[in-house]
């Protein structure tokens, strides 16, 4: 499988031009060997808003940094299982900002796909806390 710059490629200026100014938070994972979510390679501003991280904070650490004691390990054993078998997850659970403070976090998580073979993760989230 040949890798590639994404950097540098047009549709990836585009994608980051859209992202930046989405509502929603947005970040981009890459897949490890078993297909799990690795590193974290890309945040949007709205991420950054939704969670306090800066993107130097969190670019290179593992998505787990926004987990806590309330986060539901049911719901993050299917995001595991969905994402090992290449599909589409949508889910809600408690996650924490830099502060501490929890939050509860509605996301979809998207696999990307080089021949069949899951290469990155985008997921799009979206603070759903109601009045406390």
């Amino acid at each position: 499988m040949q890798s590639m710059d994404i950097s540098t490629d047009l549709g990836f200026e585009v994608f980051k031009s859209a992202a930046d100014h989405a509502f929603n938070a947005i970040s981009i994972t890459q897949a490890d060997s078993d297909g799990g979510a690795g590193k974290i390679i890309y945040v949007n501003p709205a991420f950054t808003e939704m969670t306090g991280y800066s993107p130097d904070e969190v670019i290179g650490r593992s998505p787990g940094v926004l987990q806590g004691p309330n986060t539901e390990r049911a719901v993050l054993d299917k995001l595991a299982e969905q994402m090992r078998r290449g599909e589409l997850f949508h889910g809600e659970t408690v996650n924490y900002r830099k502060d501490g403070s929890e939050f509860i976090l509605e996301w979809i998580v998207t696999p990307v796909k080089n021949n069949d073979v899951t290469t990155h993760y985008v997921a799009v989230q979206h603070d759903v806390t109601g009045p406390l």
